[in-house]
């Protein structure tokens, strides 16, 4: 599933109520600065549109109460926090017309809203060619979900983004390839043909293997999805990290297949092995115009009471890394213990904004600059300390470079 940007104000106006008094200080029409959301508080009640210029899309709706939990006022701003994520909104006079009509659900309208999404919102910005796709765009008839779906993603793929996703109604997401062997190693490591007799879990997103001599194997497959909720998939992931470390002497972490998660089990990770709170990274979110940036967070790790894990560790990286686990692999890159070995990674480390197409399909538009170090790394991958390539070859030939290396650095 494509996490959505601001789960916790989706969450918390499931339930209906009469009276909020927490509500009043946040009434009216309220719009994001980027992002493409419009919040509209009336009564006890809260809205939550996606919107664009040209649709307007009620995503959720309910109680408000508890909304002054993750919403507070700075003079003329609300502003909405959310697991480090900021999201500031501006005050509109009256709720956008076009947020009242009913929703074409074409195959014309839903390619539309898929161009629009991507102008307003695609950090860095569109290819050269992206205006020529557009203007050869041919809407299938209606009814061909097939049709539409191929004409999407040749519309998206050479943007060549993996944090670029689409979620065809109940089919699998789609995402750009991002190269590189991960797609297969993944494949491999749930079929038992690399590392036989590891340990599948988190619904098939974790693997782990004891490889001897203090050594443990824990591949991150996806960063999220191990459980039914958010809550759920961190306890799975502490469970797994913690008990593959308390065996260890030395960790291999495996991310070269991890394309796609959530940040906040990527931090998560993260909190095993740093020795102090640590900024990470710094988020900023394209505004709606493409003009600038806006200020949108934090991605920050606080170190667990019982200290650092003392290990050697090697984090195995390649194309497949991005999103989440390429957010994961520059946090550890920093310390001292740590060797990054493998492939450049793809150069995207965030997750994607969520729009909801007019026809109930999601796509995730990814639409921040993340900066670690004063550097930003949107189209700026991360360059292993060592070299070690996978191919598909080697995969099935039951052969893994990295890992072979990473045993080499583990020992040495």
């Amino acid at each position: 599933m494509i996490r959505r940007l601001l789960p916790a104000l989706l969450v918390a106006i499931s339930a209906c109520s009469n009276a909020v008094p927490e509500a009043e200080p946040f009434l009216g029409v309220w719009a994001s600065q980027g992002w493409g959301i419009i919040l509209h508080v009336h009564e006890g009640d809260a809205d939550v549109y996606e919107t664009s210029a040209t649709h307007c899309l009620r995503a959720s709706s309910g109680s408000a109460r508890n909304i002054d939990d993750f919403v507070t006022l700075d003079g003329a701003r609300l502003v909405l926090t959310d697991g480090g994520r900021v999201v500031y909104f501006v005050a509109l006079p009256d709720l956008p017309a076009a947020c009242s009509t009913t929703l074409d659900a074409s195959p014309q309208a839903v390619l539309g809203a898929v161009v629009t999404a991507v102008e307003e919102h695609f950090h860095p910005g569109v290819d050269p060619e992206w205006a020529g796709r557009v203007a050869a765009l041919t809407p299938p008839p209606a009814g061909d979900d097939a049709a539409l779906l191929a004409a999407i993603t040749e519309l998206l793929t050479p943007l060549r983004d993996p944090a670029i996703a689409l979620q065809p109604g109940a089919g699998p997401i789609w995402a750009p390839s991002p190269g590189g062997a991960g797609s297969a190693l993944a494949a491999a490591l749930r079929a038992g043909t690399l590392l036989p007799g590891a340990t599948i879990a988190g619904a098939g997103g974790i693997v782990a293997f004891d490889l001897g001599g203090g050594v443990q194997y824990l591949g991150l497959l996806r960063l999220g999805g191990s459980a039914d909720s958010s809550s759920g998939s961190q306890r799975v992931i502490a469970a797994a990290l913690d008990q593959t470390l308390r065996h260890a002497s030395g960790l291999i972490l495996d991310l070269r297949a991890a394309t796609t998660g959530a940040e906040v089990d990527a931090l998560l990770v993260a909190t095993r092995f740093v020795t102090a709170r640590t900024v990470v990274a710094t988020i900023e979110g394209r505004v709606d115009d493409g003009g600038g940036r806006i200020h949108a967070g934090e991605a920050v790790v606080n170190p667990m009471p019982t200290g650092p894990f003392p290990g050697r560790v090697v984090v195995l990286i390649g194309p497949g890394t991005a999103g989440p686990a390429e957010l994961l692999a520059l946090a550890l890159a920093p310390l001292t213990n740590v060797v990054i070995l493998g492939e450049p990674t793809a150069g995207s480390p965030r997750s994607p904004l969520v729009r909801t197409l007019p026809n109930g399909w999601v796509l995730g538009v990814p639409n921040t600059e993340v900066t670690v170090d004063g550097v930003p790394r949107v189209g700026n991958p991360l360059i292993p300390d060592e070299t070690a390539v996978l191919t598909v070859e080697d995969v099935a030939a039951g052969r893994d470079p990295g890992l072979e290396a990473a045993l080499a650095v583990i020992g040495s």
